[in-house]
């Protein structure tokens, strides 16, 4: 269901917009006008004053058309302009040169009906910007006053609608969007301000601006049903709205040059001075929410509930009791619709809104349709006529609750303490030495511990907080045994890389990464997919003999950032790990370094390019033949692999690439593997080979010895040179 939205000072719920639609849909014939007003009369939506809100259901219906839930009449032409009347006359000059005391008594009253033309004509031929007509609501008043004993008319004023959007004024009001929707009709204009040609009166218009804001809200309230909060005007050059500033108006700053027919926001109209007058100290309260109660000349007085015979002497409700049970009703249905969005502060300010609202009887009633205790909503109508007793930062007074455990019970921290203290790890009563510290077990020692306790595991975990415990998972820090010379072999193995690279000579790292099945396996990691929709894989991981496993070989270039992958489908040996070295060679190195006599390979001591093994440097002599180059190899030491540069350059990427993707088949693993890159700009280069490399090969002693190798001064059997024989 959608949530309920505002519109105006009105509240839809999702009834309200079906009803609007069962509405449209009924009654397909009735004109725009005509379904806006019975739509105001069947929800109803009506102004303070009684008044259809037709004006605002318009638009409304019209954005309902735009979204395709309902269909509305076509709009009807306009009939031809009648003839106008003629206007009446404006009031004819008179020359008044005075004080204020001699035009006592100065007053602003409101224009009669039959007066308006008059007033009309007059603003229209004196006020320099014209005047056509008022914007919605408004209110005309007439500055009067006495000169040499005769009644004169001084000036008038004109307070309507505010404007829709001001930057300035927005800003200052610090509202929100949905907020100066719903209360900007309380905010009034000051749209014309008039002293007429040839009255010259020291302090006239700033207390004649005084005068009006005193009446103003009483104004507004008799023929609207509400209370303006604040005044609002603009002052166009040359002026610079001296009289606003003497009667402290707020400036607030200037507008962007905008007007009410500007549809295509181009700027380029007159930018005007704004300014502003609060009516009321709580104004900006009462431009964001509705706490100020409602003045008892307006609450309408619900009738009793006592049923009227009829006819044949059955007792039935009249229409004003008919209207009271609705109005508790919609009492009802708002605050079930709101309440879950609000905590109980708001809760309680809701309940004593309508309890004011409702009037007479209104605490009980509201009490009893919301089932609230009636000092809740008591409280909240005593909040809201009383601001200033609101605690802004707190749902509940200091104090309230009861009171926390551990105010209770001062030996709880100590026992929790006391029973996951790392002291008693080994210790042989302790409670928890052979079991996980959960927080529910934590909690079951707590409570064995004394008679009466009630501890939960929720409190234990805020209590582990407090004492400054986390959840952590054991880190790997210790090395464990490692050799003695493990930092100096890092240490050479850089000199030499640094070497060798300011030669203009190729390093690579390499290396085999872990064997992978081949087939619909789950690949760990997470992939975007369609929600409801992942990858359906294999539950175990047994083997498919006509697919079976992989072995990538890696070969990376340390100075170019780019790599060769050998996706090997036979066994991961030394012959299989040197090919891989060829295929590089071949495809990328030859082409990158074409003047190079020596290559250096730094690989980790152990697998198929192990320090031990008698085939790798035989196929390393073997490659050595092949290419003409001098291979320097440097071996990490032992339990050391993780720092070779291939793993956190390449490798990682790949299983980042390949993450929550299965592996079906080998062309799948190529283009994932091929298809590799980071921010660094890495360039992989794959490649199948199904090559067989047969396990269990020897090499006897006079292979071994008819390599030409040069081991160094340092740990020969981790860094040796392989070099040519000469005949190659």
């Amino acid at each position: 269901m959608d949530p309920p939205f505002w519109i105006g000072d009105r509240l839809f719920s999702p009834a309200d917009v079906e009803l609007i639609r069962w509405t449209a849909e009924r009654f397909p014939t009735l004109s725009r006008w005509e379904l806006a007003q019975t739509v105001c009369e069947n929800l109803p939506w009506t102004a303070p004053n009684g008044q259809l809100r037709i004006y605002a259901c318009l638009p409304l219906l019209e954005q309902f058309e735009s979204a395709g839930m309902i269909r509305l009449a076509p709009k009807r032409a306009r009939a031809a302009s009648r003839q106008g009347r003629p206007r009446a006359q404006a009031l004819a000059n008179k020359e008044i040169v005075a004080t204020l005391s001699e035009l006592q008594p100065v007053r602003v009253d409101p224009v009669p009906p039959d007066e308006r033309a008059v007033w009309d004509a007059t603003m229209a031929q004196e006020h320099p910007l014209g005047f056509q007509r008022a914007f919605g609501a408004h209110q005309r008043y007439w500055i009067r006053g006495e000169f040499a004993g005769q009644p004169v008319v001084l000036g008038a004023l004109l307070f309507a609608a505010a404007a829709k959007d001001v930057a300035v004024r927005d800003a200052w009001l610090g509202w929100t969007r949905p907020q100066q929707q719903r209360f900007r009709q309380r905010i009034v204009a000051n749209s014309r301000f008039l002293i007429l040609p040839g009255v010259r009166v020291p302090h006239l218009a700033s207390h004649c601006l005084a005068l009006a804001l005193h009446r103003l809200p009483r104004d507004w309230r008799e023929r609207y049903g509400y209370e303006p909060v604040v005044v609002e005007t603009f002052v166009s050059p040359p002026w610079r709205g001296t009289c606003y500033r003497a009667a402290n108006w707020v400036h607030l700053g200037q507008s962007t040059g905008r007007g009410r027919q500007d549809r295509n926001y181009a700027a380029g109209g007159t930018v005007r001075e704004v300014f502003a007058y609060p009516l009321v100290s709580n104004w900006r309260e009462a431009l964001v929410a509705d706490p100020s109660p409602v003045p008892e000349a307006a609450v309408t007085r619900p009738p009793t509930t006592q049923r009227a015979p009829d006819e044949r002497g059955e007792s039935v409700l009249t229409a004003e009791q008919t209207l009271n049970e609705m109005t508790e009703a919609r009492i009802k249905q708002r605050y079930e619709m709101v309440a879950p969005f609000l905590d109980e502060k708001q809760r309680r300010l809701l309940a004593g809104a309508e309890a004011i609202a409702y009037g007479s009887g209104g605490l009980r009633r509201v009490a009893s349709l919301l089932g609230l205790a009636k000092d809740t909503v008591g409280r909240g109508m005593h909040e809201l006529r009383h601001p200033e007793t609101v605690e802004t930062e707190r749902v509940r007074s200091r104090g309230g609750g009861r009171k926390a455990t551990i105010d209770t019970d001062p030996e709880l921290l100590a026992d929790l303490d006391r029973l996951i203290s790392p002291t008693t790890r080994g210790h042989p009563e302790s409670a928890l030495r052979w079991t996980c510290k959960s927080t529910r077990k934590l909690a079951g020692e707590l409570n064995a511990f004394k008679e009466g306790r009630s501890v939960s595991e929720h409190l234990v975990r805020d209590l582990l907080h407090q004492l400054g415990y986390s959840l952590q998972a054991p880190r790997k820090m210790r090395e464990g045994t490692q050799h003695p010379d493990r930092n100096a072999q890092f240490e050479h193995i850089n000199a030499t890389i640094e070497f060798y690279q300011q030669q203009q000579q190729p390093v690579i790292s390499v290396d085999t990464k872990k064997r992978e099945l081949v087939g619909d396996f789950k690949n760990v990691g997470r992939e975007w997919q369609p929600e409801g929709q992942p990858e359906v894989v294999r539950t175990h991981d047994f083997v498919i003999p006509e697919l079976g496993k992989v072995s990538p070989y890696g070969v990376y270039d340390l100075a170019r950032n780019e790599a060769w992958v050998n996706v090997g489908t036979d066994h991961d040996t030394a012959a299989f790990a040197v090919a891989s070295i060829r295929g590089w060679w071949q495809s990328m190195g030859h082409s990158a370094y074409p003047e190079a006599t020596h290559l250096l390979i730094t690989a980790d001591g152990g697998g198929s390019n192990s320090a031990r093994s008698r085939l790798w440097k035989v196929e390393l002599q073997r490659l050595a033949d092949e290419t003409g180059l001098s291979l320097a190899v440097c071996n990490f030491p032992p339990a050391t692999s993780k720092w070779n540069k291939i793993e956190h350059r390449l490798f990682s990427h790949i299983t980042q690439n390949w993450r929550g993707r299965p592996l079906e088949n080998h062309e799948v693993i190529v283009n994932l593997i091929g298809t590799t890159t980071t921010a660094t700009g890495l360039k992989v280069h794959c490649q199948l080979d199904t090559t067989d490399y047969p396990t269990g090969l020897s090499v006897s002693d006079a292979e071994l010895a008819g390599i030409q190798i040069e081991r160094c001064i340092f740990h020969g059997e981790w860094n040796y040179v392989i070099r040519p024989h000469p005949s190659s």
